[in-house]
């Protein structure tokens, strides 16, 4: 018998003792300290009678812990996730644990549990067995939960296994694909004042003007376009942080699982086998009712079309994507399913398909007009574009599609959406002009505030609502492909030359996270801290000017007269002032080794368009780090900004593409991410702390970000204006 089988034979028993002996005494609060007692000594009897033979290591001590802690949570009235969560605590200590060891425990402990639902106790034994071993199959999971339920009186196969469907879902919604907020007891709410009102406008900031052309096929501006058009699913609102506090929809990935998501253009979606994978068109849906579509009804069949334009126009990037079809599934002679037909699985199908940035389907008419003007723009989404609403380097405006599908329910009544009238942009490069704006109530919303200027902010303006998260991490990628960065020795001397703790005090006021990329701590599931990297990883995170040196020597790269090894110019876009300065920064520590770096300063289109047609020698970009950052280094992917093409790393990085088992692809993760370090195809500064700040009038917002990958419009469509306050504080309603 097994260390824990043993204590879960004791739990189990002691479970059942100490309900009797609580409903034997007289006292109010239940068992005696001397009842509770003498029920662990015949427990501890009992259960060592069945060892054969005694277990080394596994003392009375022991079960005596893991039976007090059970027995006190059930006479206090506990629930069952509180017993679990007891037991397991109590067993995470044990040596030699395994974990089909710690569910049994649990099983056992709640198997006679009478006083919860079957789904209370499948829920408590998901979440504690996710709690001691974050790496516990799903299959696990749904054994020990079936064993727990399977004794209980009355219960059904049906039964369980709802129950356990719906508790492994919890479970993994909350303990695996959803990111953290490291500064979460940091932010500040704004409280609900007003009842749910319709009008007004919200009034933005955009740090650089983002043009008139939104195009998927060409990958322009897909932040704008996120505005009208719609992504098959959207993170759902309620389980965010003005709901039930799931997710943070921070991080620009902003959902890891469609169990954080609700149909947007799709009321429902499938994944029938590993290379099918299917969104049903909602049904009565439309396009807006404005230029060029008007109101007319959408189809399946212009769907499939366009998403198939979409993947030949910017192939290879999608050469896992055989074909997307439009399919009548209910047999009524209309295609009512856009389905994708794939080569081979794809782990991040929520990503490439559903909720990222890649298919979002513009209708046909807006394709002929012309995508390089907003008026053109159509779709299904929350906001429509206004004819002459762009006004470049100045501002750009949308107003609400009155006729968007979502609704949003509070205190029982259920209210269509939009609740605003629309969205007007203002377009201020200069962050100090920006924060002006905020103080004094021009804007009601601002992003990215940077760590130096939230002290004065805060002192200013107390009753903003504040939510902070890590910011993108400053990379410059080198292009691996060719002279002089094909050579790692280059490539670790760039790095050797970073002393990135000034970054740290100068940006981001002591506050940063060294390694960021290609994963952050915010996706706590996936990430491997810089101290749980390879030494050789490490050794090139620390400031070493001389090694530096040292390694252009023997890249044949010595210095000429004048101290200079290498000349190259650094493509960075002249719209982002903290990546400006870190970047001036990185150009006098690369100097200091002999590298004479220039900034070639370029818009966002010119960079990114630079970016895909790869007319660079050095590129600087900030980045997000996230579970599928890596993605963006295959083969042929437009965003390769290190052209890397190592070829264990790209059979490594096809490992995670085709897990479909979450706790393989975790893993395969963290095997890609420790080789794309160690290949070090980029440099990276820290990532310190941005502030997102708004007024309270801004209603029901607690700090969401995005409901979709670098969908920042969607959210806005569930706030209100308490129009009123913001008159009285600013003279504007």
């Amino acid at each position: 018998m097994s260390k824990l089988r043993l204590i879960a034979a004791a739990v189990s028993l002691a479970a059942l003792l100490a309900l009797t002996v609580a409903c034997a005494s007289t006292e109010p609060s239940g068992a005696t300290a001397e009842d509770i007692q003498a029920a662990m000594d015949a427990a501890v009897q009992k259960a060592a009678a069945q060892q054969q033979p005694q277990q080394p290591g596994v003392t009375q001590e022991d079960m005596a812990a893991a039976i007090s802690q059970a027995m006190a949570s059930q006479e206090q009235g506990a629930s069952a996730s509180d017993v679990a969560a007891a037991v397991q605590s109590a067993m995470a200590a044990q040596p030699g644990v395994t974990q089909a060891d710690v569910a049994n425990a649990i099983a056992s402990a709640l198997a006679e549990n009478q006083s919860d639902t079957e789904e209370q106790v499948a829920n408590a034994i998901a979440q504690a067995l996710r709690q001691q071993t974050p790496g516990l199959t799903e299959a696990e999971v749904s054994e020990a939960i079936a064993r727990a339920l399977a004794e209980r009186p009355g219960v059904t196969q049906e039964d369980i296994q709802m129950a356990v469907q719906a508790a492994v879902a919890e479970a993994v919604v909350k303990e695996v694909a959803v990111p953290t907020l490291l500064k979460e007891g940091e932010g500040q709410t704004v409280d609900i004042t007003t009842k749910p009102a319709y009008g007004g406008q919200i009034r933005l900031a955009l740090h650089s003007d983002p043009g008139g052309e939104w195009d998927m096929c060409q990958f322009k501006a897909q932040h704008m376009q996120t505005h009208v058009v719609e992504n098959f699913l959207l993170g759902d609102y309620n389980l965010g942080p003005s709901g039930e506090g799931l997710t943070t929809f921070q991080p620009r990935l902003g959902i890891g699982t469609d169990k954080l998501a609700v149909g947007a253009l799709a009321e429902s979606w499938e994944v029938p086998d590993p290379l099918t994978y299917s969104f049903k068109l909602r049904t009565g849906i439309r396009w807006q009712d404005k230029h060029p579509t008007f109101g007319r009804p959408v189809t399946a069949e212009e769907i499939a079309t366009e998403i198939n334009r979409i993947k030949e126009c910017r192939w290879p990037r999608h050469d896992f994507l055989d074909d997307v079809t439009a399919d009548d599934t209910d047999g009524d002679g209309v295609a009512d399913t856009i389905t994708h037909h794939t080569n081979q699985p794809i782990s991040f199908w929520g990503y490439e398909f559903a909720w990222g940035p890649y298919f979002m389907s513009a209708p046909p008419e807006s394709v002929a007009a012309g995508l390089d003007d907003p008026w053109n723009q159509s779709g299904t989404g929350p906001w429509m574009t206004i004819e002459d609403g762009y006004t470049p380097a100045s501002t750009l405006e949308f107003e609400k599609n009155p006729d968007w599908h979502m609704t949003h329910t509070v205190d029982g009544t259920e209210y269509r959406l939009p609740f605003l009238d629309g969205m007007h942009y203002t377009i201020i490069p200069q962050e100090a002009v920006r924060l002006t704006a905020l103080r004094t109530g021009k804007l009601d919303y601002l992003q990215d505030v940077r760590t130096s200027d939230r002290p004065i902010l805060e002192q200013t303006n107390p009753d903003l609502g504040k939510a902070l998260a890590l910011d993108d991490s400053f990379g410059y990628f080198m292009p691996m492909n060719k002279p002089p960065f094909d050579d790692v020795n280059v490539r670790l001397a760039m790095n050797y030359a970073l002393d990135r703790q000034v970054y740290t005090d100068a940006l981001f006021g002591g506050d940063a996270i060294l390694l960021t990329f290609p994963l952050q701590p915010e996706w706590p599931i996936h990430y491997e801290a810089l101290e749980d990297q390879p030494q050789a990883v490490q050794d090139y995170h620390t400031y070493d000017p001389e090694k530096a040196m040292q390694l252009l020597d023997e890249a044949g790269l010595t210095p000429n007269a004048d101290g200079v090894r290498l000349s190259i110019p650094l493509l960075i876009r002249n719209t982002n002032q903290l990546e400006l300065e870190a970047a001036e920064i990185s150009v006098g520590f690369w100097k200091d080794i002999g590298v004479d770096v220039t900034l070639d300063l370029v818009d966002g289109p010119v960079l990114q368009s630079r970016l895909f047609e790869k007319q660079y020698e050095f590129f600087a970009n900030n980045v997000t780090g996230r579970p599928n950052a890596l993605n963006d280094f295959r083969r042929g992917h437009q965003w390769n900004r290190s052209n890397l093409n190592d070829e264990e790393f790209l059979e490594l990085w096809e490992n995670v593409l085709v897990a479909t088992d979450p706790d393989e692809q975790v893993a395969a993760i963290k095997i890609a991410t420790t080789k794309y370090l160690e290949l070090a195809p980029s440099a990276h500064t820290p990532a310190g702390f941005s502030g997102d700040y708004w007024h309270p009038w801004v209603q029901n917002h607690s700090g969401e970000n995005v409901l979709a990958f670098v969908d920042y419009a969607s959210k806005w469509a569930y706030v209100w204006l308490d129009r009123d306050a913001r008159f009285e504080r600013t003279g504007f309603r």
